[in-house]
């Protein structure tokens, strides 16, 4: 049976992170009891921890985040759904799950490794067959700040930890609007991301005509190495 790849969220953080950690660990081993070795053996722990709470957050966190999410927004059967920076599908097989025909749903990326490992167009395809779900699913390798889409297109458009990458500022800020014009009026844009973007983001929304439903911290589920790297959500509604 095939197995879904479904890659990890900026590769080298984490092999740094475990690198950084050994590397300390290994000095405290060769260095003679004192403090000075206590704080190597802290310093090594904290890095390999933060490796593996960053991971986590990567092949189990955003999952869990995002089923709960979809949940409580609400995806119809014949709704049309975008999802920008879709990567290996991990959210666009679950809003496809949510569909039945003529409900589809549209997968955008530019296929890059740098942003999640071994991220590439043939990969995706290959694990929406495994999912079951390519009936109900279309690729489109395009950047999320010049989408080649119509207004009003969709009722629910979704962006996982992808918008955070567009920069700089302007260019950022441009995704949010694109994704607001192919969104129809009354339609659902949900965000989960990181870094220190939020009110940015809900300024823009708002400026843009959407109401903001939720916006609120996620937890250990994103976690990006511990709290001082967390994530959120933004639900906003297009009036």
């Amino acid at each position: 049976m095939k197995k879904v790849k479904t890659g990890i969220d900026a590769p080298l953080v984490p092999i740094s992170y475990e690198l950084v950690g050994l590397i300390f660990l290994v000095e405290a081993v060769l260095t003679p009891p004192n403090r000075g070795r206590i704080c190597l053996i802290i310093v090594g722990l904290f890095a390999v921890i933060g490796g593996l709470v960053f991971l986590r957050t990567s092949l189990i966190g955003k999952a869990r985040i995002w089923t709960k999410l979809l949940d409580e927004a609400g995806v119809a059967p014949a709704d049309q759904a975008l999802d920008l920076g879709c990567g290996h599908g991990a959210v666009l097989h679950q809003v496809a799950e949510r569909l039945t025909l003529p409900g589809t749903v549209t997968g955008v990326d530019l296929w890059r490794s740098r942003d999640q490992s071994k991220n590439s167009l043939a990969v995706t395809r290959a694990n929406l067959k495994v999912w079951g779900v390519s009936d109900r699913v279309s690729l489109l390798t395009a950047d999320m700040v010049k989408l080649p889409l119509p207004a009003a297109k969709f009722d629910v458009v979704t962006a996982s930890f992808a918008i955070h990458n567009v920069k700089p500022t302007a260019q950022r800020e441009r995704a949010l609007r694109e994704a607001v014009r192919v969104l129809k009026p009354g339609g659902k844009l949900l965000i989960v991301d990181t870094g220190h973007n939020r009110r940015d983001y809900q300024r823009v929304l708002a400026a843009a005509d959407c109401r903001i439903v939720r916006s609120r911290g996620l937890g250990i589920n994103g976690w990006w190495s511990g709290p001082w790297m967390a994530s959120y959500v933004i639900w906003a509604v297009k009036n």
